[in-house]
């Protein structure tokens, strides 16, 4: 039987970032043996790796060394719920990975948060894991098979929509088991990545964290949206440029008012849009409980108003007035309003 002439350039990518080290003076030659390939194909192969970045020529003419390049991919599967996500994360992916120590911060916050919550809240049997880089950014994907987080948040809040889900977990502060977790992780991890996906039960939470490199995040995109065919389970994908200055600190800190003295979660964003069903009016005081709900946990709440141009007096009433009276405590600071937007809560709270 002929041997093959061509390889899966991510069968091969991976293979590579694992073991260019220890091939340095031939990798070609190992590249062959491995799959089984000519060394014409394994040496083309070779070629296609230096153009994507996973190896770098170190020595040239005919016998060649290598050594890695900035790009790196990384696949792995397990089981659940038996994932130790800090076994995994220093076994099977720290060794391969080379950026910079805040980034690397950030990283190991957002594995361990999502791998936890895979572990503990799932429900599933597997769990898929990948990992890659460039010069120019990094990616970070878990998936699993279990019911789907949007499912779970519904379930426990006793919602009457999965769609809602987007808005309770936009808060931040809510877990389906408040003896074991904070209700943090997602809510922090999100805002840490230059760009946060989170996809189950044919909906999708996409997060966009623009804005100055600290993380105080000026502005956001958080959108709803159908998938056709979403196989079971939750899939979160996290991207991050290479070159990021953010930090897990400045990140955390920026929903602290009270740092450094008190570190205590007490600041949220809130996305007003995901109070209503897809693009529908936010007029009524249903649907202004529905988005104060739990918000009584936090000193500060902003209220990001983008993509809501207009909204009701009773909508407006039950939040700047109603619950405002009834909570003090909390301060509720409008953000990103239309100039309707704006007249209608200053019209209440002068009620």
């Amino acid at each position: 039987m002929p041997r093959p002439s061509r390889l899966p350039r991510e069968v091969v990518a991976q293979w590579t970032t694992e073991h260019v080290s220890s091939n340095p003076d031939d990798l070609t030659a190992a590249l062959a043996r491995r799959f089984g390939v000519t060394r014409a194909a394994a040496a083309g192969a070779v070629k296609q790796l230096e153009a994507h970045g996973y190896v770098l020529r170190t020595k040239g003419g005919t016998r060649p060394s290598f050594t890695a390049g900035p790009a790196r991919w990384i696949s792995r599967r397990y089981t659940l719920p038996q994932a130790d996500e800090q076994l995994l994360w220093e076994r099977d992916f720290l060794p391969w990975m080379s950026a910079a120590p805040n980034i690397l911060n950030i990283l190991h916050h957002g594995f361990t948060e999502i791998v936890n919550n895979a572990n503990d809240h799932s429900g599933g049997h597997e769990l898929q894991i990948d990992f890659q880089a460039s010069a120019e950014f990094i990616f970070l994907g878990i998936m699993d098979d279990g019911v789907g987080i949007f499912r779970k948040i519904a379930d426990t809040l006793r919602l009457p929509d999965p769609r809602f889900s987007l808005l309770e977990l936009s808060k931040g502060k809510f877990t389906s088991d408040a003896r074991q977790h904070s209700g943090e992780g997602i809510f922090f991890t999100s805002r840490m990545f230059d760009a946060f996906f989170l996809e189950a039960n044919q909906l999708g939470y996409r997060k966009f964290n623009v804005g100055d490199q600290e993380g105080r995040l000026e502005s956001q995109d958080l959108t709803l949206r159908d998938h056709d065919g979403q196989p079971l389970g939750t899939g979160v994908m996290m991207f991050i440029d290479a070159d990021s200055t953010r930090t897990t600190r400045s990140v955390f800190e920026r929903f602290t008012p009270d740092a450094p003295d008190d570190l205590s979660f007490a600041r949220t964003v809130v996305p007003v849009k995901l109070a209503s069903l897809g693009n529908g009016n936010l007029l009524s005081r249903s649907q202004a409980k529905r988005l104060v709900n739990r918000i009584d946990q936090f000193k500060v709440v902003e209220l990001d108003f983008s993509g809501v141009d207009e909204i009701g007096q009773a909508f407006a009433d039950e939040i700047f007035r109603v619950f405002a009276r009834a909570h003090t405590e909390v301060q509720l600071v409008p953000k990103n309003t239309s100039s309707y937007v704006d007249g209608m809560i200053r019209r209440v709270r002068a009620a």
